[in-house]
């Protein structure tokens, strides 16, 4: 049986350098698209300035390239009466593009965002700097139309520093 000393687990942590704000998610993903899978969708309610209203939260894990593994979140408002024209074209936009709707339909359609969970897409992400009490730091968001179906997208891998890799093509 091996020699245990407890004596060594009575430690210090500098916490000085811990991005907390990144802890969780590995840190941020650099710009540009990435293969993804979606791990888990979840419904909440939003305060919004004029309407509380409901969103879906979608948690989504990096695949490959030198992010993998890193997560992304992202938060699509759902219908509501006071909500703005964009959300709903975000939304039905990402809901297309991820097979959810038929592209181009004008019936009502009943959507169910949970379906996503495991679904493999390709998205895109842009950094944006925080204002306010945020200035300073720095967030990966999804673009408005950031969401691709990993079956006919055109992926750009991110290389070092956040550079654009080779392209590869889904269909060849």
């Amino acid at each position: 049986m091996a020699d245990f000393d407890d004596s060594l687990l009575n430690t210090s942590e500098n916490l000085a350098g811990v991005d907390w704000d990144h802890l969780e998610t590995g840190g941020i993903p650099a710009e540009g698209k990435h293969r993804v899978t979606i791990t888990k969708v979840g419904g909440e309610l939003k305060n919004f300035k004029n309407y509380t209203g409901p969103q879906a939260v979608l948690q989504m894990t990096i695949q490959d390239g030198e992010d993998k593994g890193k997560m992304i979140f992202d938060r699509i408002n759902l219908p509501h009466a006071s909500e703005a024209q964009g959300n709903q074209n975000r939304r039905v936009l990402i809901a297309s593009r991820l097979g959810l709707i038929q592209t181009g339909s004008k019936d009502t359609a009943k959507i169910n965002w949970k379906l996503l969970e495991g679904m493999k897409a390709v998205v895109t992400v842009i950094h944006k700097k925080g204002t306010g009490d945020n200035a300073g730091k720095v967030y990966a968001n999804l673009s408005f139309d950031g969401y691709e179906n990993i079956d006919a997208a055109m992926v750009t891998s991110p290389g070092p520093g956040g550079a654009a890799g080779p392209e590869t093509y889904a269909d060849i």
